[in-house]
């Protein structure tokens, strides 16, 4: 059974080690000052690094209206994954900033320990 969803509170205390899908965002979302880990394709890019993402593991991304939220709960909602019927699904807030995407997916990869397709 799916884990909740993570806040960018505990996302931004997550590190990932080693995870090689993790270390390809991180080389998109690297600065371009002499860092070894940039990318060669030139600045760093959210939108593509999750459009990469969720196509190799196969998700299907749903963008969720959250106004329809209690207040307190609308504030903490950064993303969620789940399986249903085989459909990866990742929902995500309406508008929400690429770069928090970006992280709540990977944190969630990780977390859920989703493989690829």
């Amino acid at each position: 059974m799916p884990k909740a969803a993570a806040t960018i509170a505990d996302a931004s205390r997550t590190e990932f080690q080693g995870a090689q899908d993790h270390q390809v965002v991180g080389r998109v979302l690297a600065s371009d000052n002499d860092n070894p880990h940039r990318s060669p394709d030139g600045k760093s890019d959210p939108v593509t690094a999750f459009e990469v993402l969720t196509a190799k593991y196969g998700l299907r991304v749903v963008e969720w209206d959250i106004s329809v939220l209690e207040p307190e709960l609308r504030e903490s909602y950064v993303a969620h994954y789940l399986e249903l019927k085989g459909d990866r699904i990742f929902v995500v807030p309406v508008g929400q900033d690429p770069r928090s995407r970006l992280s709540a997916l990977n944190l969630l990869l990780a977390h859920q320990e989703v493989t690829p397709v």
